[in-house]
């Protein structure tokens, strides 16, 4: 099984931003993938339909701190 994790650096300031951001994103990546391979139409979900193709996690960090994981390390 193939598996991605895309992470965007201050999508939001709430989960919704963060999602609509995701979102946008994603539709503009899905759109210039299929410009080059059209074949690829049925494999890559709208973004509408992105949430029952991929888990979307949320998470929030405080500007300036360094992280492992989900760790503050300063």
């Amino acid at each position: 099984m193939i598996t991605h994790d895309y992470v965007w650096h201050g999508a939001g300031a709430t989960c919704d931003e963060a999602r609509e951001a995701l979102l946008s994103a994603w539709a503009t990546h899905r759109k210039e993938v299929l410009d080059k391979f059209p074949q690829l139409e049925a494999k890559l979900p709208e973004a509408g339909k992105m949430q029952s193709h991929f888990k979307i996690r949320y998470r929030e960090y405080e500007r300036g701190g360094g992280y492992r994981s989900d760790e503050r390390l300063v």
